[in-house]
């Protein structure tokens, strides 16, 4: 009788038992909280990831993107208004800024930048410069034929010599080696555009044929 009584007792507390072992496993919510606190933690790190280009990166290449579409626009209003002496120089214009964006273009999708911001003036100088190109922009759109190419042609001059000026501070203050390598690559086409230019002021035919020969020579 006395072992019957006993083994009801101990088939008694034996839920008790299983009641209390739940108890040293931690609750499905903690365990869920410890898990959000680890996605917590890697959030930051695909935040990092992402944001690879310094900003001082981003604005060399907003500068660079905005030449770029400055040039092509004002090499295709060459191509409509200006003489056949500049018709080939303002193709090549198109031609090597166009190439020169798309290859930006892939660097930036490459180190996960969605897009390229405007370029912002930062300087009291910057703001006067763009106020001038707004200016000579909309009145080289009034002119043809010969007076049109003196006006381009002085804008090309004065723009290509003021961006080779630009370009060394970009080439010294860019972080990204890759970065620099585009910018180095890039001073060569904006020297050839210079000399270009300034040959055409001098002799358009004769710059004319030279440009003709470029390709050749390479």
């Amino acid at each position: 009788m006395m072992i019957r009584v006993l083994a009801i007792v101990t088939a008694l507390a034996l839920p008790s038992v299983a009641l209390a072992d739940p108890a040293k496993t931690p609750p499905a919510d903690q365990t869920t909280d410890k898990t959000n606190e680890k996605m917590t933690d890697k959030a930051p790190v695909k935040t990092d990831k992402n944001a690879k280009v310094a900003d001082g990166d981003v604005k060399i290449m907003a500068h660079l993107h905005h030449v770029n579409q400055m040039e092509i626009d004002m090499g295709k209003l060459a191509q409509k208004s200006g003489t056949q002496a500049i018709k080939g120089y303002a193709e090549t214009l198109v031609n090597d800024h166009t190439s020169n964006d798309k290859e930006l273009m892939s660097f930036a999708k490459a180190h996960k930048l969605a897009t390229i911001p405007a370029d912002k003036p930062e300087t009291d100088a910057d703001r006067q410069d763009v106020k001038n190109m707004t200016t000579e922009t909309a009145h080289l759109k009034t002119l043809k034929g010969a007076e049109f190419d003196k006006a381009f042609l002085n804008m090309m001059v004065a723009g290509h010599d003021k961006e080779l000026a630009k370009i060394d501070t970009s080439i010294g203050a860019a972080a990204d080696p890759d970065l620099q390598t585009m910018l180095k690559s890039t001073k060569p086409v904006l020297q050839r555009h210079s000399d270009q230019a300034h040959d055409l002021q001098k002799n358009p035919q004769a710059s004319l044929d030279k440009s003709a020969d470029k390709p050749t020579q390479k």
